[in-house]
């Protein structure tokens, strides 16, 4: 089955096809066949369709790539509502935290965590999020990560789950004296058993979590089944994050609100993506990550919602944009850039999603409005009229 959009705004988000920075071409149209994008162009360039094609008249209405969030906790159970609460009465976001969702998760069944997260993943799509990377860490021992691992794979159908192994997130209760056990068990057991489950293996460098040396470990181990490196990193404090992802080739370095030019540089030249969560900083207090800082030392920036339960609990990932422009001082091109192509990037899916170039998946969000920088002007609201995934509309 065919599929065309035409009389659209069409932000390609690649510059090679089109206007600008974000590869606009308006007057445009681009057609499907089944999953994948065939054609994308000029409207006048259209060739005429068989009578079974399905059309989408965007009424000269912008049409973006479905967007991507890179950085998502959103397999849990239970609430962090009092924790936040406190936090807004002056009280320091602490760790610890997270140790109660893990509480939560354990307890929780099969079925419930699947509800719970199907419905978040309905809200994402709602958003016009098409493409969602979601990481474990609320389970803490080898079969409650393995567990979460294996739910991720029954929820990938309105959009595309992309798994992620978070083992070394906090230290559970029951390994609190002996950490290095803990990064034993979870690079020795809990990686190679991820091995076919997980894409990426991340890790929380920080105090109060895991030092370079420990995050080293677990990364390299990952490295050695298969599964691609990511890391939490100069979140709270500089703790040398950044550094270690440079080193060992990571996919991509998430928070980095503490991140020196020295580090930029590395990263820069590990061609690292830099991950940043605006509204996680907002919703905390702390530093906001410097985005134009890394952008001039050359490295790729993607923004996420990181949403979770303890520090940016949201779905809405246009928000993010908004947040980027008006927080961290991006341009509207490069914050939607952030949500699209960098974040495509930061999961390595760069030839499957995040523009809308021919041989792509057929991902796309037609909007309300004719001008794509309202997603950072008109914020806070849902300007998603449509959205089509796989060739199909939803």
């Amino acid at each position: 089955m065919s599929l065309v959009v035409h009389r659209a705004r069409l932000v390609t988000c690649d510059p090679d096809l089109g206007q600008g920075p974000l590869g606009v071409i308006e007057p445009g149209a681009l057609v499907a066949e089944r999953t994948k994008i065939v054609w994308v162009g000029p409207e006048s360039e259209l060739a005429r369709l068989g009578p079974d094609a399905i059309e989408v008249d965007a009424g000269g209405r912008a049409v973006l790539p479905g967007l991507v969030d890179c950085h998502t906790h959103l397999l849990f159970a239970g609430d962090r509502s009092d924790e936040f609460a406190a936090r807004m009465r002056g009280q320091p976001y602490r760790t610890g935290g997270i140790r109660t969702t893990v509480a939560a998760t354990r307890a929780a069944s099969d079925e419930q965590l699947k509800s719970l997260a199907r419905s978040r993943l309905q809200r994402f799509l709602a958003h016009g999020v098409t493409t969602v990377e979601v990481k474990s860490g609320y389970g803490l021992d080898l079969e409650q990560e393995l567990r979460l691992l294996r739910l991720m794979a029954e929820l990938s159908d309105a959009v595309t789950v992309v798994p992620t192994l978070l083992g070394a997130h906090v230290l559970p209760d029951e390994y609190h004296d002996c950490p290095d056990a803990y990064v034993e068990l979870v690079a020795e057991h809990m990686v190679p058993a991820a091995r076919g489950l997980a894409e990426f293996c991340d890790a929380w460098c920080e105090h109060g979590a895991f030092t370079p040396v420990q995050c080293r470990r677990v990364l390299r181990a990952g490295l050695g089944c298969g599964l691609l490196p990511k890391l939490h990193a100069e979140q709270l404090s500089r703790g040398g994050g950044a550094r270690l992802a440079a080193e060992v080739g990571a996919v991509s370095a998430d928070h980095l609100e503490h991140v020196t030019p020295e580090d930029a540089h590395a990263l820069a030249a590990a061609g690292t993506v830099a991950v940043l969560m605006p509204g996680a900083s907002m919703l905390t207090g702390a530093p906001f990550a410097p985005a134009r800082m890394l952008i001039e030392h050359g490295v790729r920036v993607a923004l996420s919602t990181d949403c979770n339960p303890g520090t940016s609990f949201s779905e809405n990932l246009p928000l993010q944009v908004a947040l980027g422009c008006a927080l961290l001082r991006l341009t509207p091109e490069e914050a939607i850039a952030a949500v699209t192509r960098e974040a495509a990037a930061a999961l390595r899916r760069g030839q499957r999603c995040g523009r809308l170039r021919p041989g792509l998946d057929c991902d796309a969000v037609v909007l309300e409005t004719k001008n794509e920088v309202d997603l950072a002007y008109h914020y806070g609201v849902n300007l998603v009229a449509t959205v089509i995934k796989g060739g199909e509309v939803r």
